[in-house]
């Protein structure tokens, strides 16, 4: 008796759940998993694992690895030229007999190298058609690349609710579809400019660039992890700085005053909106080396009303840094805001 009323116990302990799922042959959860309910705050890795670092290793891969590949394309060009020039030295002291047999062969040379450098300079010309501003073409594309970037950044404000690292379902996440397709039309911009760019080394260094880099990436990454990071996004605010030139573009500004009056509040806002992302993402996250137990919970819109309280010296105090990373930040971005209000 005592062993059946214990085996009945344990029958009526047994949820309709999980009574389905021994008789389908699945192994039912535990007492803990089922008294744990879903939160967007536990990573849906089953070990906990945390993949920051592969998002932030693309950017950091892509980045250096085509600046190595622009240096050493200029050594082996720089080495390819002075080789020349020493050859054409050497040729000069040759008979005249060897450098008529010789002159057909070189004819030829010389002209598969300039089909070469046509076709190069028709493409860097098409380029740069397509990204000037001077035309028709170039100004909708420098127009429409800008408000790409501001939908960027408001994608960016409307997951920034979100879970620093998630995994969401692409397949009925919208504003994740969104960016990818905003992405991948930044992708070809980001060639467009790099083939129209006379000098590819700065080119590679410019802010818009470092932009792409540390954006365009981490996306596909999402892609192949099946996972989400919310990162360095933030970044798509330095776009703002471009404003004055995007109203000029469209003939809005026509005035000296105008302009500069725009370029300030755009740079003010961009760096404000840009250091607010940063603390956002530290102070979710926590410090690595701390094992991210000393993170906090903080809304980006929190982190915007932290800054400007920093930035107008009133500091209240209510909201504050808690991570190192956070502090370091807050300490040079104090600093700067002292060093350029004595130049201005």
């Amino acid at each position: 008796r005592f062993g059946r009323a214990s085996m009945s116990s344990k029958r009526s302990s047994v949820l309709p759940s999980e009574e389905g799922s021994i008789k389908s042959g699945h192994k039912p959860k535990s007492e803990m998993e089922i008294l744990i309910l879903y939160s967007p705050d536990i990573l849906c890795d089953e070990s906990g694992q945390r993949m920051w670092w592969a998002f932030l290793a693309a950017s950091l891969i892509t980045f250096f690895g085509g600046l190595f590949i622009i240096l050493l394309w200029r050594s082996l060009k720089y080495v390819w030229t002075v080789f020349c020039q020493f050859g054409n030295k050497e040729a000069q002291s040759i008979d005249k007999h060897t450098e008529g047999v010789s002159s057909l062969e070189d004819e030829d040379e010389v002209q598969d190298v300039e089909v070469q450098s046509d076709f190069m300079t028709l493409v860097k010309d098409w380029a740069e058609v397509m990204i000037c501003a001077q035309n028709t073409t170039g100004r909708m594309l420098v127009v429409l690349v800008f408000i790409l970037s501001i939908g960027g950044l408001v994608i960016y404000f409307i997951d920034s609710s979100d879970p620093i690292e998630s995994c969401p379902d692409f397949s009925t996440d919208f504003t994740l579809q969104v960016d990818m397709v905003f992405n991948i039309f930044f992708l070809l911009y980001f060639g467009l400019r790099f083939i129209a760019a006379n000098d590819k080394l700065m080119f590679w260094l410019e802010v818009n660039s470092i932009v792409d880099f540390f954006t365009v990436p981490p996306v596909f990454v999402s892609i192949y992890l099946n996972r989400s990071w919310l990162g360095l996004r933030f970044l798509r605010a330095l776009r703002l700085i471009q404003m004055s030139d995007i109203l000029q573009f469209l003939n809005i500004l026509h005035t000296g005053s105008s302009i500069k009056l725009v370029n300030l509040c755009s740079i003010f806002i961009s760096t404000w909106l840009t250091g607010a992302g940063f603390i956002h993402l530290v102070e979710n996250s926590g410090d690595p080396w701390e094992n991210f137990e000393n993170s906090q919970s903080l809304s980006y819109w929190e982190c915007v009303y932290l800054l400007m309280v920093t930035m107008s010296t009133v500091g209240y105090g209510d909201i504050f840094a808690q991570t190192d990373l956070g502090r370091i930040f807050m300490v040079f971005f104090i600093l700067s805001g002292l060093v350029k209000q004595q130049i201005l």
